[in-house]
């Protein structure tokens, strides 16, 4: 049988970039962490282009040069950098701020970016000179988290989103040269604007946005003119949009009930073309590009029982070719999982998805992992994931739910969990666990809860406020306390966020209510506490709260610290340390032979 280690082994090819006709850059963990590979397709040559040990955070190309973005020991201070021939520059030797690469000009030299050097609190948009190293501010921001959306051919209009919240993200269009910014949309309202792509002449752009509308749609906006023109829509959000050379194709990717499906549409005809279609499965968001000056797509997909890679969606010759494989450590691929949608009714009748990984055999037969995903913004989708695919082959049942406040099931029941409402999403995973047992997928006293982040969150909040439906619980890097939490998270992330959970000026009774840590003298189930030790976005004062509070009422907790490692645990060495003690501790407590 497979060890947990071969599982966690497994690596993932992500974020193609084309770097010429003939060849394309992406992200690998074939190294432990991500680094940058590429590929010439003339040769079938692959070769590594960076050998770092921290991971590299973004990747990008203009005119055949490689530009990425890197941390440290996960803090997720950014900094930008560029590929010489074989050597990495560091272009912005600041690891005190943050980041973000937004572009570069036709001269190849200017790069635009957003970064919070000036003031923590707020990311500026600017411009540096490659070769110089001169740095000039564009805008200065006061008031909100901007980020870059995209920078046009010509290198003019930077768009950036003001971040409100993270469903609230106003679309800007700034003017580098007269440094001057307007909202796209005169009349915004609460809504998403994200994937804008550039028309080639730069007299506009395609983009998404879920304004005045339940799901995310298909819009145009003219530059010169100021007008958007909504041009598709459908009962599921499109969630990316890229734009081929000759403004010819629009490649849209759309999530249907959780799987992802790329639709082509041609500008031309206003009509979409009968393409072929790629495998079932989840096409990663950030991996969608263009070749320049042909009909070739590459995206990431991954599936339940496969791993993240490069595929090529080739219109020209009518074709899908894989053009990663990423190595399966020996596992047999029949012993993969692809898990089922189903379906539960939650205590207020509400309809509730979920992910069914069926245990195979009898070791783990009555034995279930209820996995929560992060966010709360986002959504449980059908992606490998080694834990899971582990947890499945040793004869565990895993279930992962879409509980009230996750995407991709319209903006209503995103919302349905702000503020006041947190505990009626803790309340879905309950009623999760009964289903479960009534439906005999598990027996009463072998549910297990587990997550990451705000999964961290749902799984101490579970174990505090139903306890008698968990006999273990895993806390990855959850938030405890949502005060503090609020209070010590980086200054930036901080009014976004607040967004979700309520303020601290205004709703901190609120959120004293709905913190676990308020209520851990109710857990009676088994703990284990995950965290990295330079986490911005959750700090591990967090985790300390929960493991201390517990301690010192003599509650035996187990508590899993990594110094080198963020929101998450990133590094293959780390992920070897950790998972087999988390899934030694979840088969414990399980009773899994």
């Amino acid at each position: 049988m497979a060890t947990i280690n071969q599982y966690f082994s497994i690596g993932s090819c992500s974020a193609a970039r084309w770097l010429s006709e003939d060849a394309f850059v992406y992200l690998s963990t074939k190294s432990g962490v991500n680094q940058i590979w590429e590929k010439n397709l003339c040769t079938g040559e692959e070769r590594q282009r960076t050998f770092f040990e921290e991971r590299v955070w973004s990747l990008h190309t203009h005119q055949g040069t490689v530009y990425f973005s890197m941390d440290q020991g996960g803090n997720e201070q950014e900094q930008i950098y560029v590929i010489h021939g074989e050597e990495a520059v560091n272009l912005t030797h600041n690891n005190a701020a943050r980041y973000q690469f937004g572009g570069v000009k036709p001269d190849g030299q200017t790069v635009v970016f957003a970064c919070n050097a000036r003031n923590p609190k707020n990311f500026d948009l600017c411009q540096l000179n490659a070769k110089t190293g001169e740095q000039e501010i564009l805008l200065e921001n006061t008031d909100s988290y901007n980020t870059p959306a995209a920078l046009s051919p010509n290198g003019r209009y930077l768009l950036y989103n003001k971040l409100k919240a993270q469903s609230d993200n106003c679309l800007w269009i700034l003017d580098t040269e007269n440094k001057t910014a307007k909202n796209i949309d005169s009349n915004p309202g609460y809504a998403q604007y994200t994937s804008p792509a550039w028309k080639h002449d730069s007299s506009g752009f395609y983009f998404l946005t879920d304004k005045d509308s339940e799901f995310k749609y298909l819009a145009y906006y003219d530059v010169e003119s100021g007008c958007m023109t909504k041009i598709y829509e459908e009962e599921w959000d499109l969630e990316d949009v890229a734009l081929s050379f000759d403004d010819k194709y629009l490649a849209v990717k759309i999530n249907r009930d959780g799987y992802s499906v790329m639709e082509i549409y041609n500008t031309h005809t206003q009509s979409f073309e009968n393409a072929p279609s790629m495998p079932k499965g989840v096409m990663a968001y950030y991996g969608i590009s263009w070749a320049p000056s042909s009909h070739r797509l590459l995206v990431t997909l991954s599936s339940g029982k496969r791993p993240s890679d490069i595929w090529m969606l080739d219109l020209d010759h009518e074709k899908v070719e894989r053009m990663t494989f990423t190595d399966l450590q020996g596992i047999d691929s029949d012993d993969l999982v692809e898990p089922i949608l189903c379906h539960y009714q939650s205590f207020d009748g509400l309809t509730v998805p979920y992910w069914l990984y069926k245990g195979k055999g009898d070791a783990g037969k009555g034995s279930v992992a209820v996995e929560i995903h992060g966010g709360p913004e986002a959504q449980e989708r059908p992606m490998f994931a080694p834990m899971i695919q582990y947890l499945v082959n040793e004869g565990l049942t895993v279930v992962a739910p879409n509980v009230r406040g996750s995407t991709g099931y319209g903006k209503n029941y995103h919302h349905l969990d702000d503020v006041e409402k947190r505990l009626d999403s803790v309340h879905d995973a309950a009623c999760l666990a009964e289903h479960l047992v009534k439906e005999g997928l598990a027996e009463k006293d072998r549910i297990a809860v587990m997550g990451g982040s705000y999964g961290g969150y749902m799984t101490l909040s579970c174990i505090t406020r139903y306890p008698d439906l968990w006999a273990a619980g895993v806390d990855t890097v959850g938030m405890s306390n949502l005060e503090t939490f609020l209070e010590n998270t980086a200054d930036y992330r901080r009014s976004h966020r607040e967004s979700e959970y309520g303020s601290l000026e205004h709703h901190r009774q609120i959120l004293h209510d709905v913190s676990p840590i308020h209520k851990v003298d109710q857990i009676t189930a088994a703990l284990m506490v995950v965290h990295g030790a330079n986490d911005p976005r959750v700090p591990v004062g967090e985790a300390e709260q929960i493991v201390q509070s517990l301690r010192s009422r003599n509650v035996p907790v187990e508590y899993l610290l990594y110094t080198d490692e963020g929101h998450g645990i990133a590094k293959r060495k780390n992920q070897l340390d950790c998972y087999p003690k988390v899934a030694a501790f979840l088969k414990k407590h399980l009773k899994v032979e």
